[in-house]
């Protein structure tokens, strides 16, 4: 055989090798694609499923319950991760609401200044009627303000019936015009930042009936 015929056998085998190689090749694939891969739920055709390449009935008995114990455990631990929230969300909230209540409490006896100076001022006097109504407008420019942080006024008015939660009794004083136990005059003015007391209104106590007669 001369080297012509040689050359030609030699690429014809070559060329069988190569085609043999893609067809393994080839077969491989499909095996890799047709395996399931890990954690994979195959359907069979009669119903049942594969896990893993395990059919679930080889699993241990009484995995359904474990599995409904264990979400069970899971929303449990949901629903107290939202709670935390809520609740952590509810207190900054109140820090962030009540966060002025110190500095309010220090502007309280400037109110009272306010208010003792229009009480002795005579306006009678021009000069002291003007400046009373200079201190009157400050006044009400400091309530005006106030109440936009959640500042209110506690309620003593005369004859209103006395509340331990909001009012305290500097004294008694007799009044038959007055039902017992009310309000006879308000001494100091009580103010709440929005439903928290900040200080009670200071009054005295309508007490009529004398107990040693």
């Amino acid at each position: 055989m001369d080297n012509g015929e040689n050359g030609v056998f030699g690429q014809d085998q070559a060329q069988n090798q190569a085609q043999d190689q893609a067809q393994d090749q080839a077969q491989d694939q499909a095996q890799d694609q047709a395996q399931p891969q890990t954690g994979e739920t195959i359907d069979r055709q009669d119903g049942s499923m594969d896990v893993d390449g395990q059919s679930l009935d080889n699993y241990e008995p009484g995995w359904e319950a474990e599995a409904h114990k264990y979400h069970d455990l899971y929303l449990r631990a949901r629903a107290d991760a939202e709670n935390i929230r809520r609740r952590a969300q509810k207190e900054r909230e109140e820090i962030c609401r009540y966060a002025a209540e110190d500095v309010l409490k220090g502007l309280v006896p400037v109110l009272d200044n306010l208010r003792l100076a229009l009480s002795y001022a005579d306006e009678s006097n021009p000069l002291v009627k003007s400046l009373a109504e200079g201190v009157r407008m400050t006044l009400k420019g400091f309530l005006d303000f106030l109440a936009e942080k959640g500042l209110s006024e506690v309620q003593a008015e005369r004859g209103k019936p006395f509340d331990p939660n909001i009012h305290e009794a500097l004294g008694q004083e007799p009044d038959p015009a007055l039902p017992e136990l009310s309000v006879s005059r308000e001494v100091a003015k009580g103010y709440t930042l929005y439903d928290r007391l900040i200080r009670p209104a200071q009054v005295m106590v309508v007490k009529n009936q004398n107990p040693f007669q």
